[in-house]
């Protein structure tokens, strides 16, 4: 395993793994989703890059990413997630554009950074994410509890701190993600990416969690869709119970060109739900946007 890197970018320290950085192909960046990790991509959820190089990026304040001290709420911005990772991404790729895929927030956050930063962007692959930030189940209920006052701010780090009680307890939280639990249970990587990501869960900066849940459902970015002019995949499962299916219509239907794929009966986590067919659009989207 690739150590992190840390890089530095307007107080926030942010996280990241590189792989196959002598390769001369497209660069990919990958983008974990809210409570997870850098360490989410390395459990058999990326197609096959062996020719191109490709960093797993942390969303700011995700573990062993920092924020800064004294962050408040009213930091996390979509113009804060957008200006921050594309600075981490012009470190880690340079000159060159990359293609951006990311899960659930980090789907979020490709999207506001191809509009904030054209150049970077070769091409996007946004999985199970969102325009708009209200989230619906066990992630719907954490943004309500967030978001009222002391009390449910209590809540919801009791809550948050009793679903990382333990490994197991951890498997739980990620079943409810999805709506194919039997695929979930079935697929071989499974207790690889509870290895990997449960003990950066353990490490979550409760405070700024509690920011991302309080503040996303007053984030809405639908009205830079029409801007972003990256070549652009959309995937979703039509019975994803933390992200509405909307929210992948929306952003097929305001981003021009974009494409939808929506695999029948999977959930929040297509990658491990429908893999095979996660893969082949995917490594087709790569090769054909490359």
């Amino acid at each position: 395993m690739a150590e992190p890197i840390t890089l530095s970018i307007d107080g926030h320290r942010i996280a990241a793994l590189a792989f196959n950085q002598d390769k001369p192909g497209t660069p990919l960046v990958f983008i974990h989703g809210i409570t997870s990790s850098i360490f989410f991509w390395t459990a058999g959820q990326t197609p096959d890059v062996h020719d191109h190089p490709w960093y797993s990026l942390s969303l700011p304040g995700h573990a062993p990413a920092a924020v800064p001290p004294g962050f408040e709420p009213r930091d996390l911005t979509d113009g804060m997630i957008a200006r921050v990772l594309s600075a981490a991404v012009q470190q880690l790729t340079g000159d060159r554009p990359a293609i951006l895929a990311g899960h659930s927030t980090g789907g979020f956050a490709a999207l506001a950074m191809a509009a904030c930063a054209p150049p970077l962007v070769r091409s996007l692959v946004i999985v199970s994410g969102f325009a708009q930030g209200t989230w619906i189940g066990q992630m719907g209920f954490g943004q309500r509890l967030a978001r009222r006052g002391l009390l449910g701010r209590t809540l919801f780090k009791a809550n948050f701190r009793w679903s990382l009680r333990s490994r197991t307890a951890f498997r739980g939280s990620v079943y409810k993600c999805a709506a194919d639990r039997q695929a979930i249970g079935a697929h071989p990587e499974l207790n690889h990416l509870l290895d990997q990501t449960y003990p950066s869960a353990r490490q979550l900066d409760r405070d700024a969690m509690l920011c991302y849940f309080g503040r996303m459902p007053d984030i809405d970015i639908s009205d830079q869709l029409p801007a972003i002019t990256a070549p652009t995949l959309v995937i979703a499962g039509d019975r994803d119970p933390i992200v509405p299916l909307t929210q992948a219509h929306l952003i097929a239907d305001h981003v021009p060109g974009a494409q939808l794929a929506v695999f029948p009966g999977a959930g929040h986590l297509p990658m491990w739900e429908r893999p095979n067919d996660y893969h082949r659009s995917i490594s087709e989207w790569i090769r054909k946007t490359a």
